[in-house]
C-alpha cells in the first residue's frame, strides 16, 4: 500500500520540487505547511487550474469554487516562512473557455477538440496575460506556463486559422491535414503554428516583466510517443528555439503519457535519455532547463528522476504525486487517437 505522506516527505527529501494542485492533492496550507514546511525550500502551487479557474480571487478569470483562495492563502504563509514558491499557469489547456465558440480548436473534419483553446486568438492571449500579471503581485519566485501549445499536431483548422495561411500560400481556405501533406506544406503550416505559440509566451512575459523582475519558464512536453524533445515543435507547436530567445528558462515534461522506465540500467532508460539529449544544445547557449514528471508514487520512480537530472543536468526536478483526473481523455487528444 502506498502512503502519499511517505512519498511527499521523501520527494521534499530528495530536494525535488512538489507541485501542488489542490484539486488533486486535497490539502489544507497550514496543515501542509505544519508537517512539511521545515522540509521546504522551494514549493511549486498552481495558481490557475487546467479546469480553467483560478485558486485565487482573480478579475479576469473565474474562481474556483471549493478551492478559490488556496494560492492565495499558501503562496502567503510559505513566504512569511522564507519559502520560495514557483506559481504554476495552464495556459491554452483551458476546459471552461474551450467549451466558449470563439475559443474552440478544431481538426480539419471540422469537429470540436475540447479541453484546449485555440493558440491563434488574441483575445485569450491578452486574457492570459492578465492572469500571468495577476499571479506574479503575489510573492512569488517563478512563473512556470504549462500547456502552452496546441493540443495536436492536427489541430487547430478553425477558420481564423485557416484564413491567413491559405491566403498567403493562395490555396482554398477549406483546406485538411491530408491535403497538406500532400502538398509538401506541412513545414510551412508547422512554422505558422509555432508563431502563435510563440507570440503568447512573448506577450506574457512582456506584460510580466513590465510589472516585475521574475523568471518566467515554460513547460515542454517530451514524451517518447511524440517524438520526445525533437518532436515537440511538429506535436504541439512548442519550437524551442523560437521559445529560447524569449525565455532562458525551459521545464521538459518527461514522457507525460508514458511510464518511467523501472530501472536505469535497461536499453529503455538509454532510449529515454537519448530522445532528451537535445537540450543540451540549448544549454550551451545559456538556455537553463528543468524537468518535470507526474505520478512519481515509489522511491523506484524517484530515483529514475533524479538520475535523468544528474544525466542532462538539469538545473530542478519538478514531481507531481499523482495523475491529473483527465489524464486518460488528455493523452488521447495528445497522442492524435
Amino acid at each position: 500500500m502506498i502512503i502519499l505522506s511517505d512519498v511527499i516527505q521523501e520527494v521534499l527529501n530528495s530536494g525535488a520540487i512538489l507541485v501542488v494542485d489542490p484539486t488533486i492533492m486535497q490539502t489544507d496550507p497550514d496543515d501542509f505547511l505544519d508537517r512539511y514546511g521545515h522540509s521546504l525550500d522551494t514549493i511549486a502551487l498552481v495558481a490557475k487550474s487546467r479546469t480553467g479557474f483560478t485558486f485565487y480571487q482573480s478579475n479576469s478569470a473565474p474562481k474556483d469554487r471549493n478551492s478559490g483562495v488556496f494560492f492565495h492563502s499558501f503562496c502567503t504563509i510559505a513566504d512569511n516562512m522564507g519559502i520560495k514558491v514557483d506559481a504554476f499557469i495552464h495556459v491554452h489547456g483551458d476546459n471552461f473557455l474551450s467549451q466558449n465558440t470563439d475559443f474552440r480548436v478544431f481538426n480539419s473534419a471540422g469537429n470540436a477538440i475540447p479541453l484546449y483553446v485555440c493558440p491563434s486568438q488574441e483575445n485569450f492571449s491578452k486574457y492570459i496575460a492578465t492572469i500571468a500579471q495577476e499571479v506574479s503581485r503575489y510573492p512569488i519566485n517563478m512563473l512556470v506556463l504549462d500547456s502552452l501549445m496546441f493540443p495536436t499536431k492536427k489541430a487547430c483548422f478553425c477558420d481564423r486559422c485557416r484564413r491567413v495561411f491559405a491566403s498567403d500560400k493562395n490555396i482554398e481556405r477549406d483546406f485538411s491535414f491530408e491535403f497538406l501533406e500532400s502538398r509538401t506544406l506541412l513545414e510551412d503550416w508547422d512554422q505558422y503554428r509555432d508563431s502563435f505559440v510563440t507570440q503568447t509566451l512573448r506577450e506574457i512575459t512582456d506584460t510580466v516583466k513590465s510589472q516585475k523582475n521574475i523568471d518566467v519558464a515554460t513547460i515542454i512536453k517530451a514524451d517518447e510517443e511524440t517524438g520526445s524533445i525533437s518532436g515537440s515543435q511538429e506535436s504541439f507547436g512548442q519550437n524551442l528555439s523560437e521559445l529560447a530567445k524569449i525565455t532562458n528558462k525551459l521545464i521538459i515534461h518527461v514522457n507525460p503519457w508514458r511510464e518511467l522506465p523501472n530501472s536505469v540500467d535497461t536499453l529503455e532508460y538509454q532510449q529515454l535519455l537519448s530522445g532528451l539529449s537535445p537540450i543540451s544544445e540549448y544549454t550551451a547557449s545559456g538556455v537553463q532547463h528543468s524537468l518535470y514528471f507526474w505520478n512519481v508514487r515509489s522511491s523506484e520512480k524517484l530515483a529514475i528522476a533524479n538520475r535523468l537530472k544528474e544525466d542532462l543536468r538539469a538545473e530542478s526536478v519538478f514531481i507531481e504525486t499523482s495523475l491529473p483526473p483527465d489524464y486518460t481523455e488528455r493523452r488521447a487528444l495528445n497522442l492524435g487517437f
